[in-house]
This record gives structure tokens, sequence and C-alpha cells, in this order.
């Protein structure tokens, strides 16, 4: 549906020898296995919940629905076309775009790589027409948190979730009116937390 805008930003060099490309929902879970290093801790080594096999099929149908909201599949690959690191998000809502997951394998970090994807990736939301992109991160995922916050994101609160454990809850807003109805909902000064390279002469986001 929004193939033609994806194509003005992606693909995508995010620094030098990194290509960012889209692909499709069925590719890229085949892709990220072939991501070198834990990019992530086991949730079951964490201890965290797991459905039981024997209740996964009676989520099919759900599944069939929840694969036809709008969702954002890209792979982050090394000048010899090996993917090194992945983002994948979905619509919640007209108004919001969430990144679910977001993952470099562990020889790649310190790069620029996140904040590099983020400078293209919210002005691509942006044009799709979203007004909000949230995420959620473990609580000592510090660089992370640190990248968000320094790209505009704002704290909004804590998860507690038996599948995830607990995680810090942020979120984006693309829009001034926003910002200050953020504000002022919850007594803050005034900040527009727009940085230099989401915007453009008036504001606006645009493509670095």
């Amino acid at each position: 549906m929004f193939d033609d805008i994806r194509a003005r930003y992606f693909p995508t060099e995010l620094v030098p020898g990194i290509i960012a490309r889209p692909v499709d929902a069925g590719s890229f879970w085949t892709l990220i296995e072939r991501v070198p290093g834990d990019v992530f801790s086991s949730l079951s080594d964490l201890g965290n919940y797991e459905m039981p096999a024997a209740r996964q099929g009676r989520a099919l149908g759900l599944r069939e629905v929840y694969a036809n909201i709008h969702s954002e599949h890209i792979i982050f690959y090394d000048a010899h076309g090996e993917p090194v690191g992945w983002s994948t998000g979905v619509m919640v809502d007209p108004s919001t775009f969430f990144m679910s997951y977001t993952g470099v394998s562990p020889q790649y970090r310190r790069m620029g790589i996140y904040s590099a994807f983020l400078n293209v990736f919210m002005p691509y939301l942006y044009e799709v027409g979203y007004e909000r992109v949230t995420s959620n991160h473990m609580v000592n995922n510090r660089a992370v948190l640190i990248a968000k916050l320094k790209a505009g994101f704002f704290i909004t609160g804590t998860l507690l979730d038996e599948r995830w454990g607990a995680q810090v809850s942020m979120v984006y807003l693309f829009h001034e009116d926003r910002r200050k109805g953020f504000a002022s909902a919850f007594g803050l000064e005034n900040y527009s937390g727009v940085p230099e390279y989401f915007t453009g002469e008036h504001g606006e986001p645009q493509n670095a």
C-alpha cells in the first residue's frame, strides 16, 4: 500500500557499508535467524512466559487478521550482503505506529546504526501519515533508551508484561500541537523535542 513512499526512503545506506532494505514478512523471519551473535537475551532463559504449543493453534484466525494490518520489516545488511540487524513494527491505530523490535548484531553496535535508522525511518512514517510512534524497551537497555531520548521521544511509563518482562514505554509525537498537548496534560514545560535532522525549514519532518 505504501510501496511508492517506501521506495523514496529505502534501500538506504545507514553508515558506511550498512544498507537497510525492506523485505516481505515471510522472508523477514528467515533472514533474522542469520544475524550473527545473541542480539537479545533469550526470553525463555529469563523466565518469561511462553504460550504452550498446544494452544497456539487457537490463535490462527487472529494471526490472519493481524497479518493484514500495516507493518514494516527492514533488514540491515553488511557490505557482503549478509544480514546484521533488523527492525519491524506495526500499526496500533490510525495515528500510531509501534516499533516492535530493532536489533543489531553485537559486533556492529556502537557504529550509529540505530540513530541513523531513526533518521530515515521516522520521516518515512510521517509521510505515510502517522502522528505518533511508540516503542517499549527493557528497563536496563540504556543505549537504546538514550538514543530514543536524544531523538525526541518521551518516556510515558513502565509496562509489566509476563511475556516481555519490565519495560519502559516511549512515544514520539510528530506535530507541535500534540507535543504541546502532552506538555499540558502532564504539567510540563513546552518542549518541541524535534531534532534538526527530523525537520525541514518550517518544522516538518524530512529525509535528511
